[in-house]
């Protein structure tokens, strides 16, 4: 999954070290985040109601604070300016086209 802010792929850390990239919720979507995009990120990020961390992760259908554990039901509906330009998205997008262009519409 890419960086949602400049779409960097991520890649494995170095031996012994661990990653830095961060994860997150933005509009009831997990999203990961590169180092370079961290300080820009933050203040988009959804945060917790309870204790307003946004250290949040999303697991099937709910959001759960990593500093608290308070769990919620995510939203069923993502707000439509997310959908329009989630990275994620546009990648199934790309794969689609690409399987249609190898294999032909069926």
């Amino acid at each position: 999954m890419p960086c949602y802010r400049c779409g960097t792929r991520q890649v494995d850390p170095e031996a012994g070290k661990s990653s830095q990239w961060k994860r997150g919720v933005l509009a009831e979507h997990q999203v990961l985040i590169c180092p370079d995009c961290l300080a820009f990120a933050a203040p988009e990020l959804d945060r917790c109601v309870r204790c307003d961390s946004a250290h949040l992760i999303r697991r099937l259908d709910q959001v759960e604070c990593l500093d608290c554990r308070y769990v919620r039901d995510a939203a069923q509906e993502p707000p439509p300016s997310l959908t329009a330009a989630a990275p994620a998205a546009t990648l199934a997008d790309e794969v689609a086209r690409a399987l249609e262009r190898v294999l032909g519409q069926r």
